[in-house]
């Protein structure tokens, strides 16, 4: 199952910034103090989403072969 097919070169600048990004949020919802509740748990929740996200999309075969 994928939700889309994207070039090569777009694929790794998609994983690179939603990997970042999950990067930041996961972080900042584990440090202590940062944030609390509710807040804390979206940030959690929506790292990890954004950390698989591109395990659903599909890299196009190169063409120019």
């Amino acid at each position: 199952m994928s939700l889309t097919t994207l070039p090569p070169r777009q694929y790794r600048a998609l994983d690179r910034v939603t990997k970042l990004a999950a990067l930041v949020l996961l972080t900042s919802a584990l440090v202590p103090g940062v944030l609390t509740g509710l807040v804390k748990l979206a940030c959690g929740l929506v790292g990890v989403v954004l950390g698989v996200l591109t395990v659903f999309v599909d890299v196009a075969e190169d063409a120019s072969d």
